[in-house]
């Protein structure tokens, strides 16, 4: 049995916790079951709806096994970036 992901390198996001607490994380999928981050990604979150339990997930194919790398409260978190390919600028040449 081959690997989906054996090919796919795993993306580095930086999260900062609510506390200030700053760790990476690798992995190569990011989950949210709400609908205040997918639309706060688009730059407007006038339509989005509070959870106060809502999760993110975050998984990784390890060893070709399918692994949790972190899930924690979304209100547990301040801050996500992807990181992989250090700072980036918007609409700066790659």
């Amino acid at each position: 049995m081959s690997s989906y992901y054996a090919a796919i390198p795993p993306q580095v996001y930086e999260v900062t916790w609510q506390s200030g607490h700053v760790e990476r994380v690798i992995a190569h999928q990011v989950i949210s079951g709400s609908s205040r981050v997918r639309v706060a990604a688009l730059g407007d979150n006038s339509f989005a709806t509070s959870s106060e339990d809502t999760r993110l997930t975050f998984h990784a194919e390890v060893d070709g096994q399918w692994v949790l790398q972190l899930s924690a409260l979304e209100t547990d978190i301040r801050t996500i970036r992807n990181i992989t390919n250090g700072e980036q600028t918007p609409g700066g040449a790659s």
